[in-house]
């Protein structure tokens, strides 16, 4: 498989890149809810279920309207009209009453046969002339008229009994009426003859003008007899001259009930025109409004739904459920975050897309990050969104800073933003899930101790509860300020915790060396510098040495102190397995190396690469770490051995003296290449003199001057701006670590008295 994906490691990544993009999308899509069947309701019908507004919606009320215009049509008062005939009918009738009052005064058989006296007029007229001037003609009308002879003034009058006999005959529902206006009109007659002013007509008028007075105002169906019962209890007034008040009070009275008992109805409701008037007056009836407010509960579940109630919910549309987003679309929006992703780590670092493996590790992670953002809608109750503020997407940031690097964080914060934007569609958590995962960056970037990174994750913690709390403010309120920053807080606490717990997963799964690793590398307690420190103890305190000169190089130049530091301490791993043949386990003992043949004393030391590397499998040292065995010398000379060999044969071949690792290629390794030689060579100095500055100075230049002519640094990212900056920094740690001592007596001090130098090919004689 190693093989493979160091062959084809496109193929793999792209295989991983598709991979990750079906788990994004089973992670974004599963459980999410599918599109519910339209619910069918009729009015008075049970709700389902409780229907709220979504938002405000005025619905006309059609019963309430209704019954408002009914009642506008019971208020509209009916629309009468008066008939004229009526009272034309009821004057008849009255004038043939008085007519028989008159007719029974005289006795109309006693009139003779009529004896005509004709009368002849003729008349002439002569038509005036036409305009031009002509005379005009005459035309003779003759009139002939023919009169009776007498008048009833000239007839026999019958007795007053008679006369009221009669009447009342004709009338019989007449009573003192007939009695009082008989004997009025007898009167008169008597009047009349004697030339005075008569009283009959006055009452004719007086009858006249009620009948019109009361008619013309209408009397409606079965008012009449109130109108004239109205009349008879308050007579009317009038001038009757002649009569004396008891007379003239009898007229009244008789006058009062003759009308009253002839009124008729006369005004009657108009149904075209009623009906009219209601319509108009149902039309100004302006429609009843409900209005439901946003989330106003429309109907409980469980109760009838009335008409208005049904109107609403569906102007609302609720009963046809909401549209839920694609889930095609959700899964091509998570494989374009995807995409994305891994383009933009193809262009921020091209080193690590020749890797199967951290395409591998990024594909976990946008997994993980697609699942984290279904958190809030599994946790968060629609009353507590401040809730959501709990999302751990900082451990992102917690994550790709420590396993990758810090611009790898910043851009997973991209995808996270993505894929919770995508599983909320809240804008308040997609702005602070994006924020969140950038925030731990600066804190871990930079941590070389565990103790900073919990203050990192402590920190992180403390900047994400005034982010969360100002991200509910702008988009919810500010009530929820204060209990989102606190769900801010506690979620980057646990996102913290749940990371590093993450990370020693990851690394072991992946095999990535991250800060964690190299922490626990630098751990003097690690099984492999235990068995390093007793097996070849001046090993260990060489290695321990050469650390700290390449963590303060590696500084120098802002490379991974950590690494460099690491890989110092196991770069002679392989000397536990025969730590005789180095000088610097030697103390006390001969030198196995004057005993043996240059080329087998080569081989020797060579070894103890390949030996480095088999413990470091079976201690499972990172790769990254690992290196540092393989690289610490390169494909250096072993110059001592060389030069004895030489001696013996001018001839020989310089390459079976060298060693069989690897050029270093990243500046941390070629950091330990150089602090490896100058520990050594620096050793070698103080063994035989006093080290100055001026002398170290010297001889770190010599060291890094014959590693660059020997071509060691050739394949390392190393700069000559580096490089003079890697010097400076290992000739201050010199300096700081060989500085001038006191000398006591009876200890050796001068140079005789130091053993000669006799090393594994680190120092410049080797």
């Amino acid at each position: 498989m190693s093989s493979f994906s160091q062959r084809y490691p496109y193929v793999l990544n792209a295989l991983v890149i598709a991979v990750t993009i079906v788990f994004v999308a089973v992670a974004l899509v599963v459980g999410r809810a599918t599109a519910a069947e339209p619910i069918e309701l009729r009015e008075g019908d049970i709700a389902p279920i409780t229907f709220v507004a979504s938002r405000e919606v005025e619905v006309v009320d059609e019963i309430a309207t209704n019954q408002a215009r009914e009642r506008a049509v019971n208020n509209t008062p009916a629309v009468y009209t008066i008939d004229p005939t009526r009272k034309t009918s009821v004057k008849g009738d009255l004038a043939r009453f008085f007519d028989a009052i008159k007719d029974a005064a005289f006795d109309e058989s006693a009139i003779p046969e009529p004896d005509p006296t004709t009368t002849t007029t003729t008349t002439t007229t002569t038509v005036p002339p036409d305009e031009e001037g002509e005379p005009g003609e005459e035309t003779t009308t003759t009139t002939t008229t023919t009169e009776p002879p007498t008048t009833t003034t000239t007839l026999p009058r019958v007795d007053l009994e008679t006369q009221i006999a009669e009447v009342q005959e004709k009338y019989a529902t007449l009573d003192d009426e007939v009695v009082v206006l008989v004997s009025l009109y007898n009167d008169d007659l008597d009047r009349r003859a004697e030339e005075e002013t008569e009283v009959f007509p006055l009452v004719e008028r007086e009858v006249a003008d009620l009948v019109d007075a009361q008619m013309d105002a209408g009397i409606r169906q079965g008012e009449a007899f109130n109108v004239g019962n109205a009349l008879v209890q308050n007579p009317p007034r009038i001038f009757l001259p002649g009569l004396d008040a008891e007379q003239a009070d009898a007229v009244r009275q008789a006058v009062a009930r003759l009308v009253a008992e002839t009124l008729v109805d006369n005004e009657f409701e108009d149904q075209e025109a009623t009906a009219a008037a209601q319509q108009v007056n149902a039309e100004t009836v302006e429609p009843v409004i409900r209005t439901f407010f946003a989330e106003e509960t429309i109907v409980e579940q469980g109760e009838p739904v009335s008409a208005v109630e049904l109107d609403a919910i569906e102007q609302l549309g609720l009963l046809v459920p909401e549209e839920t987003t694609s889930r095609l679309a959700i899964a091509a929006l998570g494989a374009l975050a995807v995409l994305l992703a891994a383009f933009f780590l193809w262009r921020i670092a091209p080193g690590l897309w020749s890797e199967p493996k951290h395409f591998a590790l990024l594909g976990v992670l946008l997994v993980l990050a697609a699942g984290v953002s279904r958190i809030p809608e599994l946790i968060v109750p629609d009353e507590s969104p401040e809730l959501a503020f709990v999302l751990p997407a900082v451990m992102f940031g917690y994550i790709a800073a420590i396993l990758y690097d810090p611009r790898t964080a910043v851009l997973l914060s991209v995808p996270v933003a993505t894929f919770t934007a995508i599983s909320t569609q809240d804008a308040a958590l997609t702005m602070f899930a994006a924020a969140a995962t950038i925030t731990p960056v600066g804190f871990v970037s930079s941590v070389s101790s565990r103790r900073e990174l919990r203050v990192a994750v402590g920190l992180s913690a403390v900047v994400l509860a005034p982010l969360a709390g100002v991200v509910a403010w702008l988009f919810i309120g500010f009530d929820s300020a204060p209990l989102a920053a606190l769900f801010g807080f506690v979620g980057g606490v646990v996102a913290g915790l749940v990371a590093q717990g993450l990370l020693s997963f990851l690394e072991n799964l992946f095999r990535v060396t991250t800060t964690v690793t190299l922490l626990d590398l630098t751990d003097r307690n690690h099984p492999a510098l235990r068995l390093l420190e007793e097996k070849a103890p001046g090993t260990f305190n060489h290695s321990i040495l050469v650390g700290t000169l390449a963590g303060k190089a590696a500084r120098a130049i802002e490379a991974d102190p950590l690494l460099a530091q690491a890989a110092a301490y196991y770069h002679d791993l392989g000397k536990t397995e025969h730590p005789q043949y180095f000088i610097e386990n030697q103390f006390g003992f001969f030198n196995p190396h004057d005993e043996l043949d240059p080329a087998e004393s080569a081989k020797l030391i060579r070894q103890h690469v390949s030996d480095g590397l088999r413990l470091a499998r079976q201690y499972r040292i990172p790769e990254d770490v690992a290196n540092g065995i393989r690289m610490h010398h390169g494909t250096g000379l072993m110059r001592y051995f060389y030069h004895k060999a030489l001696e013996a044969d001018p001839g020989v071949d310089p390459a079976a003296f060298r060693h069989g690792g690897a050029k270093p290629r990243r500046k941390e390794m070629a950091i330990l290449m150089v602090s490896d030689a100058v520990e050594g060579a620096a050793r070698a100095l103080a063994q035989q003199e006093d080290p100055t500055a001026d002398g170290l100075r010297k001889l770190v230049d010599s060291v890094v001057g014959e590693k660059l002519e020997d071509g060691q640094l050739d394949e390392s990212a190393l700069t000559f701006g580096d490089l003079t900056r890697v010097k400076t920094a290992l000739v201050e740690a010199l300096i700081g670590y060989y500085h001038t001592r006191i000398p006591y007596p009876g200890f050796p001090t001068g140079p005789g008295e130091a053993p000669p130098a006799l090393g594994d090919g680190g120092g410049p004689d080797l």
